[in-house]
């Protein structure tokens, strides 16, 4: 049954994207009608389908969806007070323009989750990147790969914590291997990507706003480091033995990145520190009602994909797939093909990178030392496998995805083919060179 689940999930996939990529759909209704017919493919009731469709919607809405909005607004505001234009004047010419933003990912990927830090870096990236598809799918890989390696992510401390990894270790592992992997992105996006584009301010400078670009990019820049540095927080108020303090105090650490507190610390900073002043901003005309007409149809997107994750959770087929590769015993360095794999499978056919990291782990817990990897370094190479595999081959049914396609202005067929396939390139690199890594250490 999980096969012909799996099955019908991939035939889904293809004709959402042929959907889309032909303009015959509009892709909230297009997936909206995926999920909804995968649920009934998959054997599952009218009630079922409705109940998992919408907590599903719910959910992506909560998680992902305000935090959208904040970044909706605080684009529109830089884009009125010129600083989107100013940043864009600053980088013309560089020779390496993708550079500081593969940076910034391979940082920021510490946050909860790389579609929450995509999400509030948008409109910093649209200055220092000129608002192009490469900029997009530079700092979407970026995110991806260093939030699948690096220790303090979500992804990595649940794989290492299950399968008690020494930190040390899976760090001095993992850098390497993030730096790799975002290098990786970067040559691909570069490879894939076309021409930047450049953000028309003009008709936001009509004399009614108090324009100094200069001051709002500084804004911009110190706003978008602030709320990072909040969902990094709460990725630090995530982790199990509590080292800044458990209770009430974990509780606040962990709100810090709730998307309601990212709208107000990102909009309030923004406004404050530059500054802008614009007659009738928070009306319907103003940059308020502005940002929330361009960030409709992508708020709705996320809920959908959340909505079709959930029905796939619901039938339990990814952990059904992942468990039929048990048996399988590969030795030496070829182990930890096992648990990339375990992983990847759970992150394609149900979309949340932190469930597939923590059903791998969960199933690899009883098998490290089977397989030898049961010392220190074998731990530690293992907990990193299942972070590789879980951040690869992001597609229709995660956030990032559709933030990383609309960034880019590409339609999912394109998006499929440029990011969730770069996603699964950065998967098998980082894994073989883990699995280099395996060799010279054992």
């Amino acid at each position: 049954m999980s096969l012909s689940q799996a099955a019908s999930f991939a035939v889904v996939l293809a004709l959402l994207a042929l959907a889309i990529q032909r303009g015959r759909v509009q892709p909230f209704l297009a997936l909206t009608l995926a999920a909804i017919g995968f649920g009934y493919a998959a054997g599952m009731s009218t009630s079922g389908v409705g109940k998992a469709f919408g907590l599903g919607f719910a959910q992506g809405m909560n998680t992902l969806g305000l935090t959208v909005v904040a970044a909706a607004f605080m684009a529109e505001i830089a884009d009125a007070s010129g600083a989107t234009a100013w940043l864009q004047r600053a980088a013309a010419g560089r020779a390496r323009p993708s550079l500081p933003l593969a940076l910034i990912g391979l940082i920021a990927g510490l946050a909860s989750t790389p579609a929450a830090a995509f999400a509030v870096l948008g409109p910093l990236r649209r200055g220092i990147g000129e608002d192009s598809p490469r900029s997009a799918l530079v700092l979407g890989l970026s995110l991806s790969g260093s939030h699948g390696l690096l220790i303090l992510s979500p992804v990595m401390l649940a794989s290492a914590t299950i399968l008690a990894a020494d930190w040390t270790t899976t760090l001095a592992f993992g850098l390497p291997a993030a730096l790799v992997a975002v290098a990786t992105g970067l040559l691909l996006a570069q490879r894939t990507s076309g021409a930047a584009h450049r953000v028309d301010t003009a008709g936001a400078m009509d004399g009614e706003s108090l324009h100094a670009p200069r001051r709002g990019a500084f804004a911009l820049g110190i706003t978008s480091a602030a709320l990072v540095a909040l969902l990094v927080t709460q990725s630090l108020g995530d982790i199990a033995s509590e080292p800044l303090g458990g209770g009430s105090n974990r509780e606040f650490l962990i709100a810090l990145g709730r998307p309601v507190v990212l709208l107000l610390v990102g909009v309030g900073l923004l406004l404050l520190l530059g500054w802008h002043r614009e007659k009738g901003g928070f009306s319907e005309q103003g940059w308020a009602g502005r940002a929330l007409a361009k960030a409709a149809p992508l708020v709705l997107l996320i809920g959908a994909a959340g909505g079709l994750s959930k029905i796939a959770q619901e039938t339990g087929m990814a952990e059904m797939n992942a468990e039929r590769l048990i048996g399988f015993a590969p030795s030496g360095a070829l182990a930890l093909l096992l648990p990339f794999a375990l992983a990847a499978i759970v992150k394609t056919l149900q979309g949340s990178s932190l469930v597939a990291a923590i059903t791998a782990a969960g199933m690899m817990m009883e098998l490290v030392g089977p397989l030898g990897l049961g010392d220190s370094a074998g731990r530690a190479l293992a907990a990193l496998a299942i972070g590789a595999g879980a951040m690869s081959v992001s597609h229709i049914n995660d956030g990032l995805f559709w933030l990383v396609g609309q960034a880019a202005r590409l339609p999912a067929g394109t998006t499929l083919a440029r990011f969730s396939l770069a996603t699964g390139v950065q998967g098998a690199v980082a894994l073989l060179l883990l699995m280099a890594f395996r060799l010279v250490c054992h």
